[in-house]
């Protein structure tokens, strides 16, 4: 996924692009499990939210389908859920065509919880629309659904969630009514949120331009730029890890020339963290890719519906920030 930046992107792109980085940007943090734990009372690492979530709403699969999907190393999708199948979230059923082998599935007993934290994150993120009228609402669901088609097409070995019919579902069994331009928003924002992980999202930047980062490093060193100088407490704070993993991460940034450390003027037993000019380049030249990658996934628009697109986009993120569902990075 390789193009080459343009100087400038349209407001409906930078936009999106924004709301689908903050997407991605929370399954790679602990705010993923902050906010599953608040919806669904589960305490777990990013890393198995994002198999459960790969299991959440299929039939039972090998783990090493699994493993495949996720792009992990089998022995340690194995572990994971050895883990998850302790602690009652994963269970093992026998594959029906192959007695020697089991299959691994959502446990019946976790399953209440993965439908409440689905259904409480999609009834949420409607709620930014209460007062929208369904033609609106329609809008903005078939953009969303036309950026994941586009950039599903883009990405073609990227697998699929099974959430948003999983939330189809379990709507359809809660006996509330909602209009189908609803239904359509609150399908294909699950839809979108489950398979921007999937898609690893900022890996295929980094491979492509970057391939000294990681998804973790370069994150932090985006909010080194935007918010720096930064005391490593505060930056663990923004990137919602401990102080230790923040400082680590620090280091490795700063082994490649990235940020600078330097004495905080007004206490000098404080050391700020900043980027170097080397560090700005760089984060510049990746946004830069990212706009131009999305550009080309998306191709060309109608210019009557990118004005109203803009504008419905633009509406709605406002209204997610001001719940709480998303915050800028």
């Amino acid at each position: 996924m390789t193009t080459e930046p343009s100087e400038a992107t349209p407001p409906l792109e930078a936009t999106t692009l924004a709301l689908l980085n903050v997407f991605a940007r929370i399954a790679e943090s602990r705010e993923h499990s902050r906010i599953f734990e608040e919806m669904g009372g589960v305490s777990l690492p990013a890393a198995d939210l994002r198999l459960l979530e790969y299991l959440n709403g299929r039939p039972p699969v090998p783990t090493s389908t699994v493993a495949a999907a996720l792009v992990t190393d089998l022995s340690r999708t194995s572990r994971q859920a050895r883990r998850l199948e302790e602690l009652g979230y994963v269970a093992r059923v026998p594959d029906p065509a192959d007695g020697r082998r089991t299959l691994l599935q959502v446990a019946p007993g976790a399953q209440p919880v993965m439908n409440r934290s689905l259904t409480s994150w999609a009834g949420a993120s409607l709620t930014a629309t209460a007062d929208w009228t369904d033609d609106e609402v329609a809008a903005l669901a078939a953009w969303l659904r036309l950026v994941h088609d586009r950039l599903s097409a883009w990405l073609t070995d990227r697998p699929d969630s099974a959430a948003p019919e999983l939330w189809r579902r379990l709507v359809a069994a809660d006996g509330g009514h909602r209009s189908e331009a609803r239904l359509a928003l609150g399908e294909t924002a699950v839809r979108l949120f489950a398979w921007l992980p999937q898609a690893r999202w900022f890996e295929q930047l980094l491979r492509d331009h970057a391939t000294d980062l990681s998804p973790q490093t370069y994150l932090t060193l985006v909010v080194i730029g935007r918010h720096g100088p930064l005391a490593v407490s505060d930056l663990a704070e923004r990137t919602w890890v401990d102080h230790t993993q923040a400082s680590k991460r620090v280091t490795r940034l700063q082994e490649l020339g990235l940020v600078e450390r330097a004495a905080d003027t007004f206490d000098r037993r404080t050391t700020l963290v900043r980027c170097s000019r080397r560090g700005v380049a760089q984060v510049r030249r990746l946004a830069a890719a990212q706009r131009a990658d999305l550009a080309a996934a998306l191709g060309p628009v109608d210019p009557a519906d990118r004005d109203r697109w803009t504008v419905l986009v633009e509406r709605y993120v406002r209204a997610l920030e001001a719940r709480g569902l998303i915050s800028e990075l």
